[in-house]
């Protein structure tokens, strides 16, 4: 028991000292709203799943777990600020929230068993479905400390939650297991570590204009690869093969993968290689929308054209660098000045 409230209350010091640091970045930094959320859902765990309170029924008590059994969800957000830097729509992300929150209200108000099941397999569901998607995410990660991050992230952050929800779903008598305690402190302490370091930065999106030129000066050898990565990419349209990887691109160069991956992210710009693909496929299709001679050609068939494989990553890609959608876009180039 002593061994318990000294780890818990290390935890407990740790996650606010954690939320504190957060809330300095609230009016700078969404994810700093995000993480902050997430301390605290991280504190109100800790509390109130301590022996003295896990069955409790005091108001304070059921806003604390229904806190609790926010993690999972806030985890998801967290997860999609950090590593997700693609086109996706925000609202995924928020429809788990309100999902949550819905459930762990069912189950706070009405105590009911079902309901209970219900939010830990849900729960359980959603961590593991983030963490699937940061591990799958790591082959298009540019940024090489990043695609350490995720694998770090996901097997500490993501397990610790998972475990301390099958523990705090169980019908045990006893308090979480110690080293549930103790994962969620190092792993809220790392993820805050990172999140305030450039590890997890994510690259600056690229410009509208087109693909991005050289950021900074070349070596040599740099300047080579750059040469044969435009003629491979603007001569020969490697763009266009919708199943285009960083592995696939760089045995084309003939050149080791982390050598290409360092020139699109440290010189080029790129955190993601989604995004500098696209960069290409949107020239092209921007550059067809406001050709008169194609006005009549389907802009499926442009999006297929240039490489994208359906219309809706098209669309969500084309808005996300221009503003507009392709179809608005069309009209306002054809339709000429006014």
């Amino acid at each position: 028991m002593l061994l318990d409230i000294g780890l818990r209350g290390g935890a407990l010091a740790l996650l606010v000292l954690l939320a504190l640091d957060a809330l300095l970045q609230l009016r700078n930094s969404r994810l700093g709203r995000i993480t902050l959320v997430f301390d605290l859902c991280g504190i109100a765990f800790l509390i109130e799943t301590a022996p003295q309170f896990r069955d409790s029924q005091a108001v304070w008590i059921l806003f604390l777990r229904l806190a609790s059994n926010m993690a999972a969800a806030v985890f998801v957000l967290w997860s999609e600020e950090v590593f997700d830097d693609t086109a996706r729509p925000p609202w995924i992300g928020w429809t788990a929230v309100g999902v949550m929150a819905l459930l762990a209200i069912w189950a706070v108000v009405t105590g009911s068993s079902w309901a209970w099941l219900a939010t830990h397999v849900s729960a359980v569901l959603l961590v593991v479905i983030a963490i699937g998607r940061v591990l799958l995410g790591r082959a298009n990660d540019l940024v090489e400390m990043r695609r350490r991050d995720r694998v770090v992230f996901a097997w500490g952050l993501g397990l610790a939650i998972v475990g301390c929800t099958l523990i705090g779903s169980s019908n045990l008598a006893m308090t979480p297991a110690l080293p549930g305690v103790l994962a969620i402190a190092l792993a809220a302490a790392l993820f805050r570590l990172h999140r305030a370091s450039p590890i997890s930065a994510v690259a600056a999106a690229p410009p509208a204009s087109g693909p991005a030129s050289p950021t900074s000066e070349m070596t040599e050898a740099e300047a080579a690869l750059y040469r044969r990565l435009q003629t491979v990419m603007e001569v020969e349209r490697a763009y266009r093969d919708g199943s285009m990887t960083i592995a696939s691109l760089a045995k084309r160069l003939d050149t080791p993968e982390y050598r290409v991956r360092q020139l699109i992210n440290q010189r080029l710009g790129y955190g993601n290689f989604a995004r500098f693909v696209n960069s290409y496929r949107l020239a092209e299709a921007r550059s067809a929308l406001a050709d008169a001679g194609q006005a009549r050609v389907p802009i499926l068939t442009i999006a297929l054209d240039a490489g994208f494989e359906s219309i809706g990553p098209f669309n969500r890609a084309f808005k996300a660098v221009t503003g507009e959608t392709p179809s608005t876009f069309r009209k306002r180039t054809l339709a000429g000045p006014v």
